[in-house]
C-alpha cells in the first residue's frame, strides 16, 4: 500500500514575498544583534592587537572557555528553544514557563562549575592550549576576571533564545545595542587608559566585558519581570511546576542538541590546540581571522534562528507540510547567501584587516588566507549548519544533528588535522581548509539526504494548538 504524503492545503501556500518578508522580520533584528556583539568583539581585538602578537595570542587562547560556555549554552538553549518554540505554536503559556524555568536551572549549575574553574585554575586551563609562559599569564588574567561574567553571559542567552522563540526578536537587539556600547566605551577607558582610568591592558578588556554584560542582564530581567510578555509567570512556582513526565519529556529533547555543542567545542579546542603550536604569529593571524569571519558569520545566524522560530511555530501548529515548505526554502537560501557573503568576504577582507594594527605581516597574511579560505567555502559550510540547527531541532529531531555532527568532527576532521598539524610541515591556511572540508562535506550530505526523507518533523506538544484560519495572514510579534 502507498502511503500518500500530507500536501500543503490551498489555505496554507504563502507566497514566496510574504515568506521572505516574514523571515526577514525575524531574521535582521537577530542579525543585527551579533552583528553588534561581533563588532564589540572585532573592536576588543583591534585594541588588544596594539598590545602586540602575545597580548593576542593570550586573548585568543583565554577565549575558548567563554567560547566553550557559550556552547554549552547554546546547546540547551537551543534544545530548549525547540520546546518554547512548538509550545508557542501550540499555545500552551505553562509549558513554555516550566521549560524557561528548567533552562535557568540547568544553565545557572553549568555557569557556576565554570566560573569556579576559570577563577580558581586559570593558568591550568591556559596551558591545555600552549606552553608560552607570557601567553599564559595574560590569559589567566583575563579568565579570572571574566569568571564574574559567566552567570551573566548564561543568563543573557537563555533570556535571548526564549524570547526570540516566542517571536520576541527586539528586546534582545536593544539590550545588546546598550552592552556594547558599555563594553566599547569601557574597553577604550581602561585598556590604554583614558579620562582619568588606569591603563590595565588585558585586564582592562575583561572588566569592560563583565560590565557590558551586566547592563545587557539587567535590561533582559526587568523586561521579563515587569512587562506583558509571554516569559513572565503568574508567580514563581509556575517556572518549576515541573512533574517526573516533563522531566523526561525536557531531557530527551534538551539532551541531544547540549551533548551535541558541547563535545563540538571541545572538537574546536581540539583544533585550537594543534593550531595554537603552529606558531604565535600564526595563531595571532587566525585569532584576527575568527574575529573578522564573526561579522559575516551574524547574518547566517539571523536566518538559522528564524528558520528555527518559523518552523518550530509552525510544527507546533500542527501544520506539519507548511513546516517542510518553509525549510526547503531556507535551505536554499542558505547557499545562495553564501555565495553573496563569500564574495562580500574576498572584496573587504584586506580593507577590514587593514584597520587593525597587526604587528607582523606572516599575521597579517595568513589572516587574509584564511578569510580567503573561509569565503570559498562559505556557502558549503553554512548548509549543514542551517540544516541541524535551524531545521531539524526545530522539527522536533535533536539527536539526528548531534549523531552527524559529532561522527563528522571526530571519525575525520579531526584525525586529519591532528595527524597533519603533529607530522607534517603542511602550510598553516590549508591545515585550516582541511579542518573544513573534513567536517563539512561529509556532514553537509547526511544532512541534504536526511531533510529529503522528512524524518525529522517529530511534533512535541502534547495539545494541538486551538484552531486557526490558515488563509489569514501569517504575522510575526516583535
Amino acid at each position: 500500500m502507498i502511503r500518500k504524503k500530507p500536501s500543503v492545503t490551498a489555505g496554507e501556500r504563502v507566497p514566496m514575498r510574504q515568506f521572505i518578508t516574514l523571515a526577514l522580520t525575524l531574521a535582521i533584528p537577530i542579525a543585527l544583534q551579533n552583528l553588534l556583539t561581533s563588532c564589540a568583539s572585532l573592536i576588543d581585538t583591534a585594541m588588544v592587537v596594539a598590545l602586540g602578537n602575545t597580548a593576542t595570542s593570550a586573548i585568543g587562547v583565554a577565549g575558548r572557555f567563554p567560547f566553550f560556555l557559550n556552547l554549552a549554552c547554546f546547546g540547551l538553549c537551543s534544545g530548549s528553544a525547540t520546546m518554547i518554540s512548538q509550545y508557542w505554536g501550540a499555545r500552551d503559556r505553562d509549558g513554555i514557563h516550566r521549560t524557561f524555568g528548567m533552562l535557568l536551572t540547568f544553565s545557572m549549575g553549568i555557569a557556576l562549575l565554570i566560573s569556579a574553574c576559570l577563577f580558581f585554575i586559570p593558568d591550568k586551563l591556559m596551558r591545555i592550549f600552549i606552553d608560552d609562559p607570557a601567553v599564559i599569564e595574560l590569559g589567566a588574567q583575563y579568565l579570572k576576571i571574566f569568571s564574574i561574567a559567566a552567570f551573566l553571559t548564561v543568563f543573557n542567552q537563555l533570556a535571548g533564545a526564549a524570547l526570540r522563540a516566542t517571536e520576541q526578536v527586539a528586546l534582545p537587539l536593544i539590550s545588546s545595542v546598550f552592552s556594547v556600547v558599555v563594553n566599547t566605551f569601557m574597553n577604550y577607558c581602561l585598556i590604554e587608559g583614558h579620562f582619568g582610568f588606569p591603563a590595565l591592558h588585558l585586564r582592562g578588556a575583561a572588566i569592560a566585558t563583565v560590565l557590558g554584560l551586566a547592563v545587557q542582564a539587567l535590561i533582559l530581567l526587568f523586561y521579563i519581570l515587569f512587562s506583558n510578555n509571554v516569559l513572565r509567570a503568574p508567580s514563581l512556582r509556575a517556572y518549576f511546576a515541573w512533574t517526573a513526565a516533563f522531566g523526561k519529556h525536557y531531557t530527551r529533547i534538551v539532551t541531544p542538541a547540549f551533548l551535541n555543542e558541547v563535545a563540538w567545542s571541545v572538537g574546536t579546542n581540539i583544533y585550537i590546540m594543534v593550531l595554537a603550536r603552529q606558531g604565535n604569529d600564526y595563531y595571532s593571524g587566525y585569532t584576527v581571522f575568527e574575529t573578522v569571519q564573526q561579522l559575516f558569520f551574524v547574518f547566517f545566524a539571523g536566518i538559522c534562528h528564524a528558520c528555527s522560530i518559523i518552523v518550530g511555530k509552525t510544527v507546533g501548529e500542527g501544520r506539519h507540510a507548511l513546516a517542510k515548505v518553509y525549510a526547503k526554502r531556507f535551505l536554499v537560501m542558505t547557499p545562495l547567501m553564501g555565495i553573496f557573503f563569500g564574495i562580500l568576504v574576498i572584496l573587504t577582507r584586506y580593507p577590514i584587516l587593514g584597520l587593525l594594527e597587526i604587528e607582523t605581516e606572516l599575521a597579517l597574511q595568513t589572516a587574509a588566507q584564511c578569510l580567503l579560505v573561509y569565503a570559498l567555502w562559505l556557502g558549503c559550510r553554512m548548509i549543514p549548519y542551517t540544516g541541524i540547527c535551524g531545521i531539524f531541532r526545530a522539527g522536533g529531531d535533536t539527536i539526528t544533528g548531534c549523531i552527524y555532527e559529532l561522527c563528522c568532527m571526530y571519525f575525520f576532521s579531526i584525525p586529519a588535522v591532528v595527524l597533519l598539524g603533529t607530522f607534517t610541515d603542511i602550510p598553516f591556511v590549508l591545515l585550516v581548509l582541511c579542518m573544513y572540508v573534513c567536517e563539512d562535506l561529509p556532514k553537509g550530505i547526511l544532512c541534504i539526504i536526511h531533510f529529503f526523507r522528512g524524518r525529522w518533523i517529530k511534533q512535541i506538544t502534547k495539545t494541538p494548538a486551538p484552531p486557526v484560519d490558515e488563509t489569514a495572514e501569517i504575522s510575526s510579534t516583535m
